[in-house]
């Protein structure tokens, strides 16, 4: 499996609370996912983690991909309340969850938070999701522009998540991969840090998968690692 990861707490936080996953199934599915949890009391580290050992567990198959997909983040949203009803210190914990899946040349995602996914294919670099923020909504409604969405005091607001209701809307996109397709999953660390245009950058330098995250990190790092930081490139044969 040809990736490169890379995830660490940032200069602010005391914690790490993000969590990642990069796996190939017996049936040689490639999975790749991350996580960033949120809540006191340790609850987002323990909230991402669950997510991330219910993909590690699931039993994906080939022809039924998509609702394997929506079930296995819907059944992460169920064990995650289930965990918080259990221990009320960890009431109100949750996490993003943006999951990967690639079958031969087709990527299928299962998303919910504002982690996101990009594919950089044919020298363009295209958010593949959908961030689940207020902000969001706000910039799809032309309320504010994106300029003013990077810097507005409720950009971290998020209207999805796991563990926030005993319901939740998975968002799944399917593409087809080409020879040399690179795939970015990040957490929003990364993405709040830097712009486009840095990741670009990065992705067009002649390195390897785990040289272009470490570099991402690092330069999240140096623009002010205010939050956690997870890096996930995984690059088509």
């Amino acid at each position: 499996m040809s990736c490169g990861v890379r995830s660490e707490r940032g200069k602010v936080r005391d914690k790490n609370e993000d969590n990642y996953l990069t796996m190939t199934t017996k049936d040689d599915l490639k999975v790749i996912a991350v996580a960033d949890g949120m809540g006191g009391h340790q609850g987002g580290r323990i909230a991402s983690s669950v997510a991330i050992e219910v993909v590690e567990n699931y039993e994906f198959t080939k022809s039924n991909l998509k609702t394997d997909i929506d079930n296995c983040i819907k059944l992460a949203n169920k064990k995650i309340l289930q965990k918080a009803n259990d221990n009320l210190k960890y009431n109100g914990m949750g996490t993003t969850l943006t999951l990967g899946i690639i079958k031969d040349k087709i990527l299928i995602i299962g998303h919910v938070g504002d982690s996101r996914a990009y594919l950089y294919s044919e020298n363009q670099l295209k958010q593949i999701t959908n961030d689940h923020s207020y902000v969001n909504e706000l910039v799809k409604k032309n309320i504010i522009s994106s300029q003013e969405a990077d810097k507005h005091p409720k950009r971290n607001l998020l209207t999805r998540a796991l563990g926030t209701n005993q319901e939740v809307k998975v968002d799944i996109i399917e593409l087809e991969l080409k020879d040399k397709d690179l795939v970015l999953l990040c957490s929003d660390g990364a993405t709040e840090m830097l712009s486009k245009q840095d990741l670009i950058k990065v992705i067009n330098k002649n390195s390897t998968l785990q040289d272009k995250a470490n570099k991402v990190v690092d330069m999240a790092n140096q623009a002010g690692g205010y939050d956690n930081i997870t890096v996930l490139f995984y690059q088509i044969k």
